[in-house]
C-alpha cells in the first residue's frame, strides 16, 4: 500500500497520466497508458477470511480463486466473477456478475468496503458509514476514484 501512495504522489508531482493494471482482463485496455505511470498491485495478494462476521478482505492484486480459496476453507463464498483468474480489483468496480450472482446478486452488492488512495495521495476508507459518496461512487463506477488497495465483502455459507 505504501508503494501505491507513493506511486501515485509523484505521478501528481510529476503531472502524468495513471492507469492501474489490476488482473489484467481489461479488453478496453484501460489497465495501461502511453506516457504514463501503470501502477501493478499484482504482488499485493493477501486475502484474510474472517468466519465469525461471515466477511473476506482481498488486496488489489488477488483474483477470484485467490478469494475462492481463503473462504471455501471456512465453507463461505462471495459472488466474484466466472473465471479464476480475474482481478478482484476490477470486478466490483464495474458492477461484477458471477456464477452466485442470481442467487446472491452482484460483487458491488456484497462489497462492504474499499480501501483507496485518491488522487491527491490521501489514503481513505470507503464504507456505508465512512465516506459514503465514495463507496457508492466505486460500486460500479469503475476505477476513476482513485486505486483501490483491499476490498471487504461479506460471504455466505
Amino acid at each position: 500500500m505504501t508503494n501505491v501512495l507513493a506511486a501515485v504522489r509523484a505521478a501528481r508531482e510529476q503531472d502524468v497520466l495513471v492507469a492501474i493494471r489490476g488482473g489484467w482482463h481489461n479488453a478496453g485496455g484501460l489497465g495501461i497508458c502511453d506516457g504514463g505511470l501503470v501502477i501493478d498491485p499484482s504482488l499485493m495478494r493477501s486475502v484474510r477470511a474472517k468466519p465469525s462476521a461471515r466477511t473476506v478482505r482481498a488486496e488489489g492484486g488477488c483474483t477470484g480463486g485467490d478469494v475462492d480459496h481463503a473462504t471455501h476453507a471456512f465453507g463461505m463464498a462471495t459472488p466474484t466473477g466466472t473465471i479464476a483468474t480475474t482481478g478482484v480489483a476490477g470486478l466490483p468496480l464495474g458492477g461484477g456478475i458471477g456464477h452466485l450472482s442470481r442467487t446472491y446478486g452482484l460483487t458491488i452488492d456484497n462489497l462492504l468496503a474499499v480501501d483507496m488512495v485518491l488522487a491527491d495521495g490521501r489514503f481513505v476508507t470507503a464504507s456505508a458509514e465512512e465516506n459514503q459518496d465514495l463507496y457508492w461512487a466505486v460500486r460500479g463506477g469503475g476505477g476513476n476514484f482513485g486505486v483501490v488497495t483491499s476490498f471487504s465483502s461479506a460471504c455466505i455459507q
